[in-house]
């Protein structure tokens, strides 16, 4: 008899990602988690036309960022505690030979193959500097902080002291060259047929913590010719750039920074000298750089946009809570494919053909060939094969309903997995604010539907994949109908599933999600209990402590905080400024090196409510940043699970006094 996805699961699920297509042969990044050691890793496969799968990388714990250049494959791996160096092996696997011995301060990072095999291109980063704990160090230094930007959430305190490297390595002769060398972060996404042209990413103005406009460039590697692609948006923020097969012309994903940092992406055309860009999805109402709300996929490529051939491009954008599949030119776009599913990542395997590795709500992770001819698909490789021979998935029903104002809205129901007449309802609100729930693979809900909890998640006003308005309208206004939206989105679950119980109603959330969990019980008291994580939930502290708080708060409430009004309206749109209204027995979870919503923003909010009596508790997630529930520590994701059940068990229904 088939089961549901236990919490312990996550041992067995595999996701794959990095697809990267040459030939017939398809290489990907399968991602696990080891229970013993509690660590992820990861390990390169290579699946053949017929299906048939065979392990290339297994030496290093991580082993990622697939290249290929003749007839080897190339890779970092990161083996043992030692920064990821470059190595190579044959495309049938066996013995690995490192490439790559910086000093134990580098570590290797993006790995790109010019497609004549002439050349590697990697890059690297080079500090000294520890970022976080559990560094112990016996005689610890000072640490001098000068800029603006000085830490980051996932990573820790910045380095104050960092060299970053692109190197190529030249597999005729085993050299290692030095390409450039700069003191300023950049990303590599492309490289020109010959090896001769680099297409890099870059703040335009490194220095400025106040500027935020990231150009795309391309670089003559011979005579260190630089040409500035973007010039032309001078508020622009770009995610990807890839030179076509003829080197003629460079695909653009970015925005033109209108809406400040939430300004929905496009897709450009531009000539690999500069000038004008020809934006193709002017008229489209998705987003080409597309974040969903997940908490499954590791790994996930950086690759936004590709060309077919000389003269078109594929790309995928976010539409509605789905994965669409675009290709075209200057001349206009076709949608190929809108099945309701994320796409994880892709790759070209000849002009009509495309290696997708996608993930639905009730299947992990595939790989997939799809033809562009017929528009049909086969599946190449699905990871978890044999877990599902054994398991079933709890099965989406998607509904759309409107909002007061007449706004449309979608939402999904995860029915629970247990035969009782009457389940309690679980409302999960994401995080962002811009992003997006939808068709991918969630653990966390499977989980929640297999202990016997019907899970309604919603996209409210300020979700991305439904245009620019949509996204922007939570802007200034946090706490109004972005509320409204997921409380009318729960009414109409309930009545539209009977099975769900009024009399069992909780709100869950985590970061924006957890300051919609702590607004909600500040304004309502339907919910029998909460779970608020990493949560905001006092705008005008997070300001400052935020590796982000300074720009982003006064974009996303309408006013800068010391600007005439600032401080009134941040106080207005705190879940902290409603404590005293709160009777919601609640159960705050964070972790303590969270660098993007302190763990004080969770003490602050557990203090005020606390002393007025109610039901509360506050519980830290050692060595956990933000994104605990998604990369964090794997037994600690569990317990975070186990923690959020146990709270709803001890409160089974409403408090009437």
């Amino acid at each position: 008899m088939s089961q549901g996805v236990k919490a312990q699961d996550l041992f067995e699920l595999k996701s794959v990602s990095q697809t990267l297509a040459v030939g017939d042969q398809i290489y990907v990044v399968e991602n696990g988690i080891d229970e013993a050691s509690n660590r992820y890793w990861s390990r390169l496969k290579r699946v053949n036309s017929a299906g048939a799968t065979q392990d290339v990388a297994v030496n290093g714990r991580l082993n990622r960022q697939p290249a290929v250049a003749g007839d080897q494959v190339y890779y970092a791996a990161q083996v043992g505690d030692a920064k990821p160096q470059l190595f190579t092996v044959a495309p049938t696997g066996g013995d690995a030979t490192q490439l790559t011995t910086t000093t134990p301060d580098e570590a290797v990072e993006t790995i790109i193959a010019a497609a004549d095999g002439s050349s590697v291109y990697f890059t690297t980063t080079e500090t000294a500097e520890l970022p976080k704990l559990p560094n112990q160090e016996t005689f610890p230094t000072t640490r001098h902080v000068t800029r603006l930007i000085n830490k980051a959430d996932g990573y820790g305190w910045l380095p104050q002291h960092v060299t970053y490297r692109l190197r190529r390595y030249l597999p005729a002769t085993g050299a290692v060259e030095e390409v450039c060398q700069r003191g300023f972060a950049f990303s590599l996404t492309s490289v020109s047929a010959d090896g001769r042209y680099v297409t890099l990413l870059h703040d335009d103005q490194p220095a400025n913590d106040r500027d935020f406009t990231r150009g795309a460039y391309c670089v003559d590697t011979q005579t260190g010719t630089t040409v500035n692609l973007t010039t032309s948006l001078t508020h622009g923020h770009f995610e990807d750039a890839t030179l076509s097969p003829d080197g003629q012309r460079v695909a653009l994903v970015g925005d033109n920074g209108v809406a400040g940092r939430h300004t929905v992406a496009n897709v450009y055309v531009v000539a690999a000298t500069g000038g004008e860009l020809t934006s193709l999805t002017d008229d489209l109402d998705a987003d080409p750089a597309p974040e969903f709300a997940g908490d499954f996929v590791q790994q996930p490529g950086s690759k936004l946009v590709r060309w077919l051939d000389a003269q078109r491009v594929v790309f995928v954008t976010a539409y509605h809570g789905h994965s669409q599949l675009y290709v075209g030119n200057q001349a206009g776009i076709q949608l190929v494919d809108d099945t309701a599913r994320q796409i994880v990542d892709f790759d070209v395997i000849d002009g009509e053909t495309l290696a997708l590795s996608v993930s639905y709500q009730d299947c992990p992770s595939q790989l997939v060939t799809f033809s562009l001819t017929d528009k049909g698909e086969t599946v190449r490789y699905d990871p978890n094969a044999a877990y599902e021979n054994t398991h079933e998935f709890a099965h989406p029903q998607r509904f759309d309903y409107t909002a007061a104002d007449g706004q449309a809205l979608e939402g999904w129901y995860l029915p629970a997995q247990t035969q009782a007449a009457k389940t309690p309802v679980l409302l999960y609100v994401h995080g962002g604010p811009h992003a997006n729930y939808g068709e991918a693979f969630f653990y966390e809900f499977q989980v929640h539907a297999s202990r016997g909890y019907g899970v309604v998640f919603f996209n409210p006003r300020g979700s991305t994949s439904y245009g620019q308005a949509f996204e922007s309208h939570v802007n200034g206004h946090y706490g109004e109908d972005d509320y409204s939206d997921v409380l009318t989105g729960l009414d109409v679950a309930l009545e539209k599933f009977p099975e769900l119980d009024a009399d069992r109603q909780y709100i869950a959330g985590g970061s924006y999600g957890g300051f919609m969990t702590t607004w909600a019980v500040g304004h309502t008291k339907r919910f029998a209990a909460a779970v608020s994580q990493r949560s905001v939930t006092n705008w005008i502290s997070l300001f400052g402590i935020s590796d982000i708080g300074f720009y982003f708060n006064p974009e996303e409430l309408g006013v800068d905080l010391f600007a005439e009004g600032g401080v009134a309206a941040y106080w207005k749109q705190s879940p902290l400024a409603y404590a005293q209204n709160v009777t919601t027995p609640i159960r705050l979870l964070h972790g303590e090196w969270d660098m993007r919503c302190p763990i004080s923003q969770s003490e602050e909010f557990f203090t005020a409510v606390k002393r007025n009596g109610v039901d509360a508790d506050l519980i830290r997630y050692p060595q956990s940043f933000h994104g605990v529930s998604r990369n964090g520590l794997p037994s600690l994701r569990i317990q975070r699970i186990d923690d959020m059940t146990s709270w709803f068990t001890a409160h089974p229904t409403v408090r009437r006094d």
